[in-house]
């Protein structure tokens, strides 16, 4: 006569080895870590706009650093300086210096 009370895989063998094996498992595994609570980097940086900001800075100074280049080649050639003693002074090729700025300094 069957058991109507239990469900079919009650009393299979295979399901009560694999769940006494994932008990022992269960049992055996280390205490998981504590929850940090420390926020999150990730969303303090979202919320508070930091990187956002940073990143539009460091945009405004390159155009700043551009600008001061520029100038500071226009101002040595109008000094009297070579293509070749300003791009030593730089660490640039003159013939980049030249092509690069000879239509705004001459």
């Amino acid at each position: 006569m069957v058991d109507r009370d239990k469900p079919w895989w009650a009393d299979d063998p295979d399901i009560a080895a694999a769940c006494d094996e994932a008990w022992r498992w269960l049992e055996s595994a280390q205490d998981r870590p504590m929850v940090s609570t420390e926020p999150d980097p990730v969303v303090v940086d979202f919320f508070s706009g930091a990187s956002i900001r940073e990143l539009a800075a460091a945009r405004d100074d390159v155009e700043r650093a551009r600008r001061r280049y520029a100038e500071a080649v226009r101002s040595a050639r109008l000094a009297g300086m070579s293509w070749g003693e300003i791009g030593r002074l730089l660490g640039v090729p003159k013939q980049s210096l030249h092509r690069r700025f000879r239509d705004t300094v001459e």
